[in-house]
């Protein structure tokens, strides 16, 4: 049996001087938003599936938005949580900024991934809509380069809504995917790239380009662009304009579609992310790179390999790196599992060199091998014991993460 929550997509109320709002849980991201906008607000979290993503799958995958630096990860910006379990509701009675009230059960909502009961609805804290929203883009020459500026960028107190940073196979792919200039923009293009080329003396298959979104007030946004550029100077980054910066944001959302569309060629493609601290970002893209091409020849797949990444998030101790891996298994049997099977050895590579099992995609069915790496025995038995005693029926079997078969 299956629950679609679809259905339970309303706004429950408001509270403007309080700055929340009670939704139910099966309402999009995009829904959420559109809504809020109309009345001059925002939650901000913007994952890439804003558009198809549920309230309710957030708290359950523990999610992570693109905007996180100015509106937090989803287990920032719920307040409360209200799931209906086999032995009754679990939620707090009232919701507050903070409270010390001991243990608080609806922290082991986040991450749950259904094991748990069904998630209902959810207190969100809300934001009035920034009066200024900017995008920018900088390139420089080399990865290297780009991850010492993001690293530090986050030591700074002028960190963007969003900074991304994209490999150059990355932006390459993006660069193929902007629309075909003709006339006048074609020559200005073309002089563009002569500058960039040859007057800069940038390494088309090197460099790489990170993309800002700025948000607030007009002061506030002014502040962010002239220091972060200041700072990207430092590092030798060239300028790319707004209109590059907005293309490689909005890019993201078209990921999924570009992968489906692909699947009509015989390509079979993925993404996959992982927490990584600065010290071990260029050892875990080089681990999960040479694994790839080397069960793609061991396998004797056509063609060459695609795989490219980028850090969609930093933090105080680390990133977030997320990958995107794809192949051309035309006339190859077996092409799923043999895929999954190469996708869950550069997993175990990952986790060998230093990464998470996951940022904000959650454990699953595909992940629940690496969980003995992640969590301690007693805490997997804690879990386990929580589950039994409120639902020994085992009424949600779902089996995700420690309790997948």
């Amino acid at each position: 049996v299956s629950v679609d929550l679809r259905r339970m997509n309303k706004v429950e109320w408001i509270n403007e001087k309080d700055r929340r709002i009670c939704v139910q849980a099966g309402i999009t991201g995009s829904d959420l938003e559109a809504w809020l906008g109309e009345r001059g607000y925002c939650v901000g979290h913007e994952p890439d599936s804003v558009e198809l993503s549920t309230l309710g799958g957030w708290i359950a995958t523990n999610a992570s938005g693109m905007k996180k630096n100015r509106y937090g990860n989803i287990e920032d910006i719920v307040e409360n949580v209200t799931m209906i379990s086999p032995k009754g509701i679990i939620e707090q009675v009232e919701p507050f900024a903070r409270a010390s009230i001991g243990f608080k059960p609806q922290n082991i909502l986040f991450g749950s991934e259904g094991n748990l009961g069904i998630i209902t609805k959810a207190i969100l804290k809300i934001h009035e809509k920034p009066k200024i929203k900017k995008y920018n883009s900088v390139m420089f020459k080399n990865w290297e380069t780009g991850v010492e500026f993001l690293y530090n960028l986050s030591r700074t107190n002028f960190i963007p809504s969003s900074v991304r940073l994209v490999d150059n196979v990355q932006f390459r792919f993006g660069q193929a995917l902007k629309p075909r200039t003709e006339g006048l923009m074609k020559i200005k293009a073309n002089i563009q790239k002569f500058f960039v080329l040859n007057v800069k003396g940038f390494n088309a298959d090197e460099m790489c380009a990170t993309t800002f979104v700025m948000e607030g007030t007009s002061s506030e946004v002014r502040y962010q662009e002239k220091n972060i550029l200041a700072l990207a100077k430092k590092h030798g980054g060239l300028v790319g304009g707004s209109g590059n910066g907005k293309r490689g944001y909005l890019l993201t959302f078209a990921i999924a579609y570009v992968r489906d569309f692909l699947t009509d060629f015989h390509i079979i493609g993925e993404t996959m992310e992982t927490t990584v601290p600065w010290s071990k970002i260029d050892e875990v893209c080089k681990a999960a790179t040479e694994t790839l091409f080397e069960l793609h020849a061991k396998h004797n797949i056509p063609g060459k390999p695609y795989i490219s990444y980028r850090i969609p998030q930093i933090y105080h101790t680390g990133v977030c790196i997320y990958f995107m891996l794809g192949m051309s298994v035309k006339n190859i049997p077996h092409s799923e599992d043999l895929f999954g099977n190469i996708e869950h050895a550069i997993r175990k590579v990952i986790m060998e060199h230093g990464g998470s099992i996951s940022h904000h995609h959650g454990v699953g069915k595909l992940r629940k091998d690496f969980m003995d790496a992640t969590l301690s025995d007693s805490s997997m038995e804690l879990i386990k014991d929580m589950k039994n005693a409120h639902d020994p029926g085992n009424v949600f079997g779902i089996g995700n993460g420690i309790f997948a078969k």
